[in-house]
């Protein structure tokens, strides 16, 4: 073990990296499944050799994203969806009289290291979907329904990005679903 990649990593050298895959989501390099992912793997790295290539094809200096991040979202009647490619900002609000609502945050770029997603409705269900390493954090009420978080939290990261979402409404569901 004599080059400079299999020297061991430490805790401040784990966390520069983690630091770095942060920026460059909050640039809209990353969505939020890799920078998830990435962050899982450099708190598990050993040496050099494995903190390396987490970052090795981000440009050093990188220029903000051109999307422009997604404030509001509704409908009166009808549905809202977003998939694919697309930049949510720190506090995302989504206005829904009656209808149904899908958001798949695994390709989404952050506008920051947390998310919050507010869903107000009078009826009707939402599903949100996020990456299996990003911490949820539910709260909110409804007065005919209820909410429910599906999938593993074993393999959260200290540092793991984190979607808070508050939903209300009268009759309806909330489905958070790590894939």
């Amino acid at each position: 073990m004599s080059g400079e990649l299999e020297k061991r990593a430490s805790d401040a050298e784990r966390e520069q990296v983690v630091g770095r895959l942060r920026d460059a989501s909050s640039e809209g390099r990353l969505t939020l499944e890799e920078l998830a992912d990435r962050a899982a793997l450099a708190y598990t790295a050993r040496s050099h050799a494995e903190l390396a290539p987490l970052t090795d094809d981000l440009p050093a200096a990188l220029a903000p994203s051109r999307r422009k991040p997604v404030r509001w979202m509704g409908a009166v009647i009808g549905e809202v969806k977003r998939t694919g490619r697309w930049r949510i900002r720190d506090n995302t609000h989504v206005v829904m009289g009656i209808g149904d609502c899908h958001l798949d945050l695994r390709t989404a770029e952050l506008d920051g290291d947390e998310v919050t997603v507010t869903i107000s409705q009078i009826i009707g269900d939402t599903t949100i979907v996020v990456p299996q390493h990003v911490d949820v954090e539910l709260s909110g009420f409804f007065l005919i329904g209820d909410k429910s978080l599906a999938g593993s939290e074993e393999e959260l990261a200290p540092a793991a990005p984190r979607v808070h979402v508050r939903a209300f409404g009268l009759i309806g569901e909330l489905n958070v679903v790590r894939r």
